[in-house]
């Protein structure tokens, strides 16, 4: 279930700020690559002083790590339907006290749209 929140009070939509492993990881393979091919080309090139320093720093940086902002993404309030004697309205409430802190009652939120997802 995802919940589309909008607080009326600063008339702005309410986004979860998560950290993902994956999408870390996922950035992490990124910059290693890229530093991996900029190595690559140095090496290819003319060698000199300044381009083994150069090599030495890109080297020096493919195995530090991303910063952590490189695994936060902005979602909407969402959880798993995995609670089968409850509506989805409770669910959806129950998301959004866990996520947002926002304790609304399951008769204020209305339903936009629903779809089942295939497996």
């Amino acid at each position: 279930v995802s919940v589309l929140i909008f607080n009326t009070t600063s008339h702005c939509f309410v986004l979860v700020k998560q950290f993902r492993p994956a999408v870390y990881m996922c950035e992490w393979e990124k910059a290693k690559t890229k530093t991996s091919q900029g190595a690559e080309k140095t090496e290819e090139g003319e060698a000199s002083e300044s381009q083994e320093g150069q090599s030495a720093t890109t080297e020096d940086t493919s195995s530090q790590w991303p910063p952590a902002s490189a695994g936060v993404t902005y979602e909407l309030c969402a959880g798993l339907v995995d609670k089968p004697d409850l509506p989805l309205e409770e669910i959806a409430r129950q998301e959004v006290l866990e996520e947002c802190g926002y304790d609304v009652p399951a008769s204020k939120l209305k339903r936009i749209t629903s779809y089942r997802k295939n497996s």
